[in-house]
């Protein structure tokens, strides 16, 4: 390939690279407002959100442009087809960072709620997913992306942990039920976030082995630790 193809594959990581740090920025935002009850915060999370779409659109068109003016093939083409599924990741990434944030502003107007432990346990293994899958994109690193797969379980456990004590409470104080509702639709969100960074990084071991592991990431995971290779 002539040097300017990779100069734009250059460039494409680092519009990547940047999306992945707003989104990234926008989730630690959007969870002090829900955490901090800071209505400031959420307020600009929420505007903030046209700045990602439009940077996802760019993304989405420079990827489309290398692959008509280029015709990449092997590892080049995969690189590209995983930054098109990432991309649209992050996006809803952000999304779902801004919809948490409707919620907090919300949430901030209205007496405290007493879960604020298990939310913060809960905030913090999401955040850590978000930020090594996007450690594991920078390098393309197959042991870190699986780690964030792994961790996907611990977050879905620790959402159902506070969905089953949201629900005793709304039983116990019906007249906070409407406040809990907008809680436990915070957390879904959150929860789907973890699910997209279990995405991004079933994507990072595409790029990088070559293999499609969504819905077998077990099987894939099975065969690197006999190999002695990655995720052990």
């Amino acid at each position: 390939m002539p040097k300017h193809f990779h100069e734009e594959m250059e460039d494409l990581t680092k519009k990547v690279l940047h999306m992945g740090g707003l989104v990234e920025a926008a989730l630690d935002r959007a969870l002090e407002a829900l955490l901090d009850r800071d209505s400031e915060a959420a307020r600009a999370v929420i505007e903030g959100d046209n700045v990602i779409d439009e940077l996802e659109l760019d993304i989405e068109e420079k990827c489309l442009d290398l692959l008509a003016l280029h015709q990449p093939v092997a590892r080049d083409l995969r690189y590209i087809a995983g930054i098109l599924k990432i991309n649209s990741d992050l996006e809803r990434m952000a999304d779902l960072a801004a919809n948490i944030a409707e919620r907090s502003e919300v949430l901030s107007q209205v007496p405290p709620l007493p879960f604020r432990p298990d939310v913060s346990r809960m905030a913090a293994v999401v955040k850590q997913m978000v930020r090594e899958g996007l450690d594991a994109l920078v390098k393309r690193d197959v042991a870190a992306a699986l780690r964030v797969w792994k961790r996907d379980d611990e977050a879905d456990r620790l959402f159902r942990e506070i969905l089953g004590e949201a629900i005793q409470f709304m039983r116990a104080q019906p007249d906070r039920i409407g406040d809990t509702q907008h809680l436990t639709g915070a957390l879904r969100n959150l929860e789907r976030i973890a699910d997209h960074a279990t995405n991004i990084a079933e994507d990072v071991i595409f790029m990088a082995e070559g293999r499609i592991v969504r819905h077998h990431v077990m099987e894939f995971h099975r065969v690197i630790a006999a190999e002695g290779g990655a995720g052990g």
